[in-house]
Order: structure tokens, then sequence, then C-alpha cells
């Protein structure tokens, strides 16, 4: 009787793989797979290989996947039967494209992030993925489109996916629509003390202060079954998404929360993964590690010291703050700098883009602003939290 084991090493596989597209029109948003699937390109090449080896292939005249044109290359795997004359046992349809995030310094020797080959400054902004009828979960895939359309027209090509996973549906839109994705892993830890990893860091942070991060009870990472149960999702987020053309950046830790051996996680994601970048200790606590030096701030003047290795990022900054009246979920409210009419929170927003482009003379390489719509308490947001009004758009009235 044959082994199975070594029938499975030599079975048959062939690769299809399509000319690129890019899907980003109205027409490709299809629900049903078989209607998809018959509007995809012809077939531009077929390689063969066996299961459970490495099957390389050389994409002719590839072509890359960026913001504006976000082509992907669709394929189809099928696996043949046990015996000659078998047909296909299994097969999947899938899409990969090709691309390359890096840092390198330009001509004035400052560290900036590339996107094949070209300087590539990144305009992102906070997305904590709430809605006001689910929560965590979004109405609906047309809710998901919405955003990521929305954020590209309002100029952003980033977007920094904030302590949350999503459903995979949402990167696909993506990597279809062209947006990046830095995305954060969920933190956990036991309860965080607020007087030191915000409101001490905070002060710590405008003059560079930081510290090592083996202080665990100060950032709240003292049981070791919860540092072990970390390390476990930080590497299953991973596995889940690192595929998806759309990410960029990890961003490992925020704000101290429940932060521990940066270094040594650092170096387990960057081998995980060695095609993104990473973003080791995103707001304080810097531990010289990873690819940026990751600034919050909301309190004080804005500025950036480039360093000779790692890129300069503001990955947090702004969190203005303006409730319009019958879109908001709560009596609390939360955010940085209050502003009573629309005309004087746009003047705000605007004054402060203006100096977040002189920085980018200066050295600074992306920025996150904080944040895409308002959340229960907090009303930060550009969008309400029902998406129905965008504060900045002309057209608003000025409301109280």
């Amino acid at each position: 009787m044959s082994n199975p084991t070594k029938l499975m090493k030599k079975i048959p596989v062939e690769i299809e793989i399509r000319f690129p597209e890019i899907y980003s029109d109205s027409g490709s948003n299809l629900t049903e797979t078989e209607s998809f699937l018959q509007r995809l390109p012809e077939v531009m090449m077929t390689v063969q290989g066996k299961t459970n080896s490495w099957i390389e292939v050389e994409i002719p005249n590839p072509k890359c996947w960026n913001c504006e044109k976000p082509y992907l290359y669709y394929m189809h795997v099928t696996m043949q039967g046990y015996r000659p004359g078998n047909v296909c046992v299994d097969e999947v349809e899938s899409y990969f494209a090709i691309r390359r995030f890096e840092i390198k310094n330009d001509r004035h020797n400052i560290p900036r992030m590339y996107l094949n080959g070209k300087e590539h400054f990144q305009k992102g902004v906070l997305d904590q993925g709430y809605w006001p009828d689910g929560l965590y979960t979004g109405p609906s895939d047309e809710a998901l489109i919405f955003d990521i359309r929305e954020m590209k027209r309002m100029g952003f090509n980033m977007v920094r996916k904030h302590i949350k996973i999503e459903p995979e549906r949402w990167y696909y839109h993506c990597d279809r629509l062209g947006m990046i994705v830095w995305q954060d892993m969920v933190n956990g830890g036991e309860r965080y003390h607020h007087w030191f990893v915000t409101y001490l860091a905070n002060v710590m942070s405008w003059p560079g202060l930081t510290m090592k991060d083996n202080h665990s009870r100060l950032l709240s990472r003292q049981n070791q079954d919860g540092r072990n149960e970390f390390v476990r999702e930080v590497k299953e987020t991973i596995k889940l998404l690192k595929n998806h053309p759309s990410i960029c950046t990890w961003v490992i830790f925020n704000e101290g929360w429940g932060q521990f051996e940066t270094k040594k996680i650092t170096d387990m994601v960057r081998n995980l993964d060695p095609g993104s970048m990473i973003d080791s200790a995103s707001g304080w606590f810097d531990q010289g590690t990873g690819d940026f030096q990751s600034v919050h701030n909301y309190f004080f003047p804005l500025k950036v010291k480039p360093e000779k290795i790692r890129a300069a990022v503001l990955s947090e900054y702004g969190g203005f703050t303006f409730g319009v009246e019958g879109h908001v979920a709560s009596e609390k409210k939360y955010g940085y700098g209050s502003y009573k009419t629309v005309s004087k929170y746009k003047k705000a927003y605007e004054q402060l883009e203006d100096k977040v482009i002189h920085l980018k003379e200066e050295g600074l390489c992306g920025c996150v602003y904080t944040q895409w719509s308002d959340i229960e308490d907090e009303i930060n947001g550009i969008y309400t939290y029902d998406r129905k009004i965008n504060k900045l758009e002309k057209d608003v009235s000025d409301v109280r």
C-alpha cells in the first residue's frame, strides 16, 4: 500500500496567472463570486509544479501596485488527483500584487519611505473601525467601501487601523482601491496606569525622553501568560494578513500599552514578514528599534528631528473636536482642542495641515491624523459617528 504522505509530496499543481487589472471601479464590487470570475482578464501564463515544493514565477513586464494604480494579478491554482488521469481534486482562486515598501536615504541623506523605488510620503488617518449600530461590526460591505473611498477622496493614501483586526473583506477593499494599511497589534496587558502612560509620557515625549521597557509594573505587563498570549496573537495576526498587498507596516506597541521586550518582538516580526516595515513603539517609550522614529503630538508645537537610519513619522496628531448636533452618541466629550463652529474647526485643521506640509521639507516621512470618525464620546473625527456628515466639507452649515 502506498504511503499517503509520500504521494502528497508529488501531486502536480498548475497555476494560471491572469493579466494584471485595476479593480477599483464600482462595477467590480460584486458579491457573487461566479459573476466576478467571469469578468476577469484572460490567462497570461501557466506554471506547473508539485505540492510542498517552492514554485518561483517570473512575471514578464510587471505592473506594480500603488495607490493611484492598484494593479492586482488574479491566479487560479489547481491540484490534480493521486493517479494519472485523475482530474482536479482541489482548487483555489486568489490574487497577488507586485510592490515594494522600503526606507532609504534621499539626496539630502534623510531617511525616507519609498514605494516601488519612488519617494512616497504617506498621509494617513487613524481609524478605530467603530460603527454606531454594530460597534466593531460594520453594517454592510458598502459601508466598508464608503470609508475607504472617502479617505482617498479626502487626500489620504494610508490608514492606520488602530487596535483592531478587521474582517479580511476590509483588507481586500484596501488592496483593490489602493489604500496603504498600517496595522496595529491588539496590545492587551493589565490595567493601564494612565497617570504614567498617558499624562507623564506626553510630557516626557516633548524633550525626547524615554525609558527602558523592562518596567513591567508601570507598563502593565507583569503576567507571563499575558506576554505569551500577546506574542502568539502577533504571530497569528501576521500569518492572517501579511499577504495583502495593502499591508505596509506592523505597529507593535502603542503608547506603552503593555509594552515589553520591544527589540525581541521586533526581530520576531521582521523574521515573520521581512517585506513589511515596523513601527515598534508608536508614540513614546522608543527603544531605538524598528523602522521609524514614531511620535505622537497633540499638545505641543509640531517638530521633526530626522535620524540617520530610521524614518521620522508623526504617527498621531490633531484630534480636534467638533460635535454636530443630532449626530453625537454621548453627552460626554473627548478629544484635543475643542471648536464650537464648523468654520473654526476647519480653519484649525487647515492650519495644522500647512504645518505638516512644511515638516516634510525638514524630514517628516508620514503622518496619521486623529481620527477618521467620531466614536462614542470621542467627537474628534472628520466624519460623524453615523458617517452622515463630513465636518470638513464646504457645504456643511456653520452650526453650533
